[in-house]
């Protein structure tokens, strides 16, 4: 995430315009005071994203699994359902041809 950096006080100035910018375009700011950040202004998905993601971090059952299913990504040992709906051992990386198992 890309951020620009605004003093509170020209914040202030430009609220309206600096909210719409981060919704419409997505641009997040990191408010300033004498130079020392104070806060910032995201989007709001950035935001939930944050969110979940220290939600996650904070539970160890979560964090756990979330870790083997990267080993299991790493070792190849992922499925998924082809257009008929019969379950293929998933390629490696992008673009590689699933592997049908019986």
């Amino acid at each position: 995430m890309r951020h620009k950096i605004i003093s509170v006080s020209a914040a202030k100035a430009q609220l309206l315009r600096l909210v719409r910018r981060a919704d419409e375009e997505g641009e997040a700011f990191v408010l300033t005071r004498d130079g020392s950040p104070l806060a910032a202004l995201v989007p709001i998905e950035d935001y939930e994203s944050l969110l979940e993601t220290a939600d996650v971090l904070s539970d160890p059952v979560a964090r756990r699994d979330l870790q083997e299913a990267l080993e299991d990504e790493s070792r190849g040992r992922l499925w998924k359902r082809d257009r008929r709906g019969r379950w293929v051992r998933a390629g490696r990386g992008h673009g590689a041809a699933p592997k049908r198992v019986a």
